[in-house]
């Protein structure tokens, strides 16, 4: 049943973005998207700098130098476990546990997800922030209906009471606590998960209460992939010849951020993620049809990294070794095989 309505939403994705074509101009809006050529290269940089970014911030989230993976291998689990995330039900879960999984030979079910936990929550807490100054920046510039006001301050203030939560929550035994609430409902499959909870646990604690300034450092560098994603849409901007302020880019960037999360259930974002720029920028007194320019230029890029994901999945199992620096030459090498890609569990 899962399936069929994955199935479902992504055809109706699909099709809303056939309207959305249709009604703006298709030959308009294409004639944007090729307008590009080369401007695809600087784009798919920026991303690449945000990924290693993102790996650099989720590498200094393992606690311990000892314990910490090289960059190279990380960088592959975070190719291809957001690519395996945009091709399966449920993208949001499935491409953490896609890494999870990658990760399990190396660094076991706990160190992991640990670092897992730490990496989308700073990932969380930087987002907040940064739609947070990207709203109040762009409120001053531009007038938008009540309505819009008070649904933004709304979707603002329940983000910032679930940040507040989720980082308190971690500081008091949240996965030893899901196990127990399980456990209540007679899913007694769950008590052999009870070690390991705690374990994570213990982790999460012990790294809150001993790395005040790299969780500083690890929310800055979140913050720094965020501004990518601005400068990402400054340049596809200016490559079209529909320069913008950067304020109004991060405003939008912002806004956008925000509509990604409400509509994540859609699969890949089909439609959503498109519509939702030519929303914004009708809403900004801007011209929709290049919003959905933008819309398409953005998830062209996306769809590159995913096949290079998947082009990695293929052909770099057998060459990616995850070892730590102070490891030496003939110590343990765990490589990833085909197999841990063929739903071996943690």
């Amino acid at each position: 049943m899962k399936q069929e309505a994955y199935i479902l939403l992504w055809l109706l994705g699909l099709a809303c973005l056939g309207v959305l074509l249709h009604q703006l101009g298709e030959p308009e809006v294409w004639q944007h998207v090729l307008m590009m050529g080369w401007g695809y290269v600087p784009i798919i940089g920026i991303t690449l700098a945000a990924y290693m970014n993102n790996v650099f911030a989720w590498r200094e989230s393992f606690d311990g130098g000892s314990e910490r993976p090289r960059m190279r291998p990380l960088l592959w689990v975070k190719l291809v476990g957001e690519a395996l995330g945009n091709v399966m039900p449920a993208a949001q879960i499935g491409k953490e546990v896609a890494k999870v999984m990658m990760l399990r030979e190396r660094m076991g079910v706990t160190a992991g997800v640990s670092s897992l936990v730490l990496t989308k929550t700073g990932e969380m807490v930087s987002g907040v922030l940064f739609v947070l100054g990207g709203v109040l920046a762009g409120l001053n510039r531009f007038v938008f209906p009540e309505e819009i006001r008070w649904a933004l301050f709304t979707a603002l203030t329940i983000a910032v009471a679930g940040v507040v939560l989720t980082v308190v929550r971690q500081r008091r035994d949240p996965f030893t606590g899901l196990v127990n609430l399980l456990l209540r409902m007679r899913i007694t499959y769950a008590v052999r998960f009870r070690d390991r909870a705690a374990e994570v646990d213990r982790n999460l604690a012990a790294f809150y209460r001993m790395n005040g300034w790299r969780l500083a450092g690890l929310l800055g560098m979140h913050l720094l992939t965020w501004g990518l994603g601005t400068l990402e849409i400054y340049v596809i901007l200016h490559v079209l010849g529909e320069p913008l302020p950067l304020v109004s880019v991060y405003l939008f960037h912002s806004l956008m951020m925000v509509i990604n999360v409400i509509f994540g259930f859609v699969p890949y974002g089909m439609g959503v993620f498109e519509g939702g720029h030519v929303f914004l920028f009708h809403l900004m007194g801007l011209e929709p049809g290049t919003g959905l320019a933008v819309g398409i230029v953005r998830r062209i890029r996306k769809i590159f990294w995913m096949l290079f994901g998947l082009l990695l999945l293929l052909l770099g199992s057998r060459t990616i070794r995850f070892r730590t620096p102070n490891e030496k030459d003939g110590l343990e090498r765990v490589e990833t095989s085909a197999s841990l890609h063929h739903g071996q569990a943690r």
